[in-house]
């Protein structure tokens, strides 16, 4: 696994300048900082608003849409802690640690990188597609949801990269799931592609199986429980297929996804 520079998490008081909400369950939250959040595609962050009390809620982590003194994260509203997230209101006080997580792997220039989010998986994907961006390469990205109203943010990752969409529904893109994209993807890379992918834990597993089929590498962003965001409290533990675990906030959240048990 290739090194990477690993800059000191900072703990800040940071308040919200901006929340856009698309549809009814997804927002976007902008902090501002002081100085700037020098981070990383694939790192991200442990957020807790400072008006939640004694509230047992931990700090949530989320993935960083874009470092900067203008930070972002994409909520998604599944339980009470990421409501009062996208409750909050301009001017609302977080307590926030990045950055955090190893980032995604850099991917050269004779490489052909192909991104693969499914929903709120866009998020670190669409972070790594500006940086490649800004390196003067353009990825292939693949997006795929249940529905068209899964796939936020798209118009942004289209204006990173050469998109292609995917819905079970068929409301937007081809039918079906976004992993019968892949096989295209792979073919026309000829051998020399690079797979990042971020989504649903079924996807990623047929991601990977995909990339190992066709010999690439390919690397996952572990999104799952975490309370600490160093590793200290093991809650974030993923088995490894040779056994014991990896560690999604300390040796992730972007991994090989080859060392992932994904069947467990």
């Amino acid at each position: 696994m290739e090194q990477y520079d690993r800059r000191p998490a900072r703990q800040v008081t940071v308040p919200l300048v901006r929340r856009d909400s698309i549809g009814a369950s997804h927002h976007v939250l902008t902090f501002e900082y002081d100085t700037p959040l020098e981070a990383q595609a694939g790192q991200f962050v442990m957020v807790r608003g400072t008006n939640w009390g004694q509230s047992p809620f931990l700090p949530r982590p989320m993935s960083l849409l874009h470092g900067g003194k203008r930070p972002s994260i994409l909520v998604k509203v599944v339980g009470e802690g990421t409501r009062r997230l996208a409750n909050a209101e301009r001017g609302d006080l977080f307590s926030v640690l990045a950055p955090l997580g190893r980032p995604w792997s850099p991917c050269s220039s004779h490489r052909v990188p192909i991104l693969v989010a499914g929903g709120v998986g866009v998020c670190p994907l669409l972070f790594l597609a500006r940086t490649l961006k800004q390196q003067g390469i353009r990825p292939v990205a693949l997006y795929g949801g249940r529905s068209s109203g899964d796939l936020v943010l798209y118009e942004e990752l289209q204006a990173e990269s050469d998109l292609r969409l995917a819905t079970e529904d068929g409301s937007a893109g081809v039918k079906g799931k976004v992993t019968a994209l892949l096989d295209e993807a792979l073919m026309e890379a000829d051998g020399r592609a690079t797979v990042y992918t971020c989504g649903p834990r079924a996807m990623m597993a047929s991601v990977v199986a995909a990339a190992r089929k066709a010999n690439v590498p390919c690397e996952v962003s572990l999104e799952t429980v975490m309370a600490c965001g160093y590793g200290v409290c093991l809650g974030c533990a993923v088995p490894r297929f040779d056994g014991g675990y990896v560690y999604a906030c300390s040796e992730g959240a972007c991994i090989d996804g080859r060392v992932i048990d994904w069947k467990k």
